[in-house]
Order: C-alpha cells, then structure tokens, then sequence
C-alpha cells in the first residue's frame, strides 16, 4: 500500500541514519584536559586515543575498548543497510519495519553498552550519547507514526469499500 507524502516518508529513512553517521563525529569525551575525541576517530583508530582509554577505565571497571567498538560497529552497519534499503525499496512497510527494529536496537546497544549509557561520563561529555540516543528514539517514533498513518489509510479503505 502507497502511504500519501511518500517522499517524505523516504527523506525521513534516510535522514535519521545520515545523522546518526554526524553524530557519530561530534566530541563524546574530553579525556581528562587532552584532545576531545569523538566516537567516529574513536571507532577507526582506538590506538591513537589511549587518553580517552584511561579515561573510561578510571569510571569503567575491566572497560575494554571492543565493547564499544563492537557496539558502534553493529548499529553502524545497520544504519547503512537502512540507507541502501530504503534507495532500493522507497517508503515501503518492510522499510519502516527494519527502520524501527534499528532504532530499537540502537536504544538497546547504547543503553547496556556502560561507556555509551549516561553514568558518570556524562558529567564530562556525552552530549552525543544523548544526542544519538535521541536519534535511535526518533527512528522508533517515525516508524510508529508511519504504521499508524498505514492503518488510518487502510480504516478508510475499508469505510469506502463497505459503502460501496
């Protein structure tokens, strides 16, 4: 079933996952006076930021740096078969479907993942935890509210069809 305004159904899909690969580079800790490390330069090169390592290790007991890495590698690969889905498939259900499950497993990763949770790094940072966090809860929302405008279009197909 074709939803109305299906163009911007399709900017949404692909809107939320292009910020979340933004936000991914915006400044997650300030490790203790040093350089403010995003997750992105993080993610790519963890060796060049052993600073931001000592840093999560002092609020972090046994912290290991391929728990965040791994958690960032998921959600990441994720938002780029968002991306490659919705180009092929548009505005369809199944779209939205893996859209939601993405943001639900973002919330999820990101909330048990202890480095990225808010906790006590907040303190010194973690605006783009929350920030990313905020993005995961819009892909939820945005695919509750598409399948919603799904089923107030299909109530009044079935209307029209029964008057008929």
């Amino acid at each position: 079933m074709k939803v109305k305004r299906s163009k911007y159904w399709v900017i949404a899909f692909l809107t939320v996952p292009a910020l979340f690969f933004v936000a991914l580079f915006l400044p997650f800790y300030h490790a203790g006076g040093g350089a403010v490390t995003s997750l992105g330069a993080y993610f790519w090169f963890p060796e060049n930021n052993v600073q931001t390592t000592t840093f999560l290790a002092m609020f972090y007991e046994n912290f290991r740096a391929n728990d965040l890495i791994s958690a960032l590698w998921e959600t990441q690969l994720a938002a780029l078969f968002i991306i490659i889905i919705t180009l092929i498939l548009k505005d369809r259900g199944i779209v939205a479907l893996i859209f939601g499950v993405w943001g639900l497993y973002g919330l999820f990763t990101f909330l048990t993942t202890r480095s990225l949770a808010f906790e006590p790094v907040l303190v010194h940072g973690g605006f783009a935890s929350i920030l990313i966090m905020l993005i995961f809860l819009s892909a939820v929302v945005i695919s509750a509210y598409f399948f919603y405008t799904m089923y107030r279009e299909y109530r009044k197909i079935v209307i029209l069809a029964k008057q008929a």
